[in-house]
């Protein structure tokens, strides 16, 4: 998969999205980034430290799995953005943040369908 097609792909769906990124097992950004001209609400520690927490939370939905079905994604709403977490493949996730003011909805059918072509 060309994840940085994908990454762009995502940003084109709408423009409250602030940041696309798909990173690896190892924490380390593959593609993506934050949408030019939006300004990072957290210090790049911060960021990691979601990274690494969205692994381990993809670890345990995946153990859960043989039980309730395969996790497709998940979502956190914070007062100031929403974050979106989704599998991309492999060892890969695709992490996405928003505005609040995003349809839930409408961004997670439009993402699977995209991660899907």
């Amino acid at each position: 998969m060309n994840y940085e097609k994908l990454c762009e792909t995502i940003f084109g769906l709408d423009k409250q999205i602030r940041f696309v990124a798909v990173y690896s097992k190892n924490y380390e950004k593959i593609a993506g980034g934050m949408r030019e001209g939006t300004k990072t609400l957290s210090p790049e520690s911060i960021t990691r430290l979601s990274v690494e927490q969205a692994f381990d939370r993809w670890t345990t939905r995946l153990q859960m799995g043989e039980y309730i079905g395969a996790p497709k994604y998940a979502l956190a709403e914070y007062e100031k953005l929403k974050r979106f977490t989704f599998h991309v493949g492999g060892n890969a996730l695709l992490l996405i943040s928003t505005e609040l003011g995003i349809s839930n909805d409408l961004l997670i059918e439009n993402v699977l369908k995209t991660i899907r072509q």
